[in-house]
């Protein structure tokens, strides 16, 4: 059976929350609610059967996680 492959939300929200550090900061500049963002970060997590953030006191990007976040597109025009 074929995995439905993450939607571009999910991809940006996790982004977001990266870059933030925080769901809450991520839901606010998308404007949709801190859990739907845990939810699509979630699916990420099972899609790609990775941990993408360590869950403390506030959300750190896990190793995986930045990996995942890693550019794979920037490289210098040349």
């Amino acid at each position: 059976m074929r995995r439905k492959i993450p939607s571009t939300t999910a991809l940006a929200l996790f982004e977001s929350a990266a870059r933030h550090q925080s769901f809450t900061h991520a839901a606010q500049e998308h404007s949709v609610t801190q859990s739907a963002v845990c939810r699509q970060i979630a699916g990420l997590e099972d899609f790609l059967n990775v941990k993408l953030f360590r869950q403390n006191q506030t959300r750190r990007l896990a190793h995986r996680g930045r990996h995942q976040l890693r550019p794979q597109c920037a490289r210098p025009p040349g």
